[in-house]
Formats: C-alpha cells, sequence, structure tokens
C-alpha cells in the first residue's frame, strides 16, 4: 500500500494525492498491524507484522 501511495503521488496533482494518502491512512489505521507497530516502536523492539 505504501509503494502504490508513493507511485500514485508522482502521477497526480497535489490535492489528488493527498486525498489519496489520507484514505489510505485510514485503511492501514484500522488494522491490528496498526497496534502492533505502535507498541513496538514505544518498545523499540522490531515490529511483528501479521496482517501484511
Amino acid at each position: 500500500m505504501c509503494k502504490e501511495a508513493v507511485n500514485t503521488a508522482y502521477e497526480t496533482t497535489l490535492a489528488e494525492g493527498l486525498h489519496y494518502e489520507r484514505r489510505v491512512f485510514h485503511t492501514t489505521f484500522a488494522t491490528h498491524d496498526r497496534k502492533e507497530g505502535m507498541t513496538a516502536f514505544v518498545e523499540k523492539r522490531k515490529a511483528d507484522f501479521k496482517d501484511s
């Protein structure tokens, strides 16, 4: 998803890119991996992502 967002940014206007980024952010923020990533960051350890 991140790679797709970066590629989209190169192919659209700033406004369209920001809208797309916002949509992707909300989609990824609803996953269990978000909680794992944030917890791992706070605990200074490597994240163990499952929902990739």
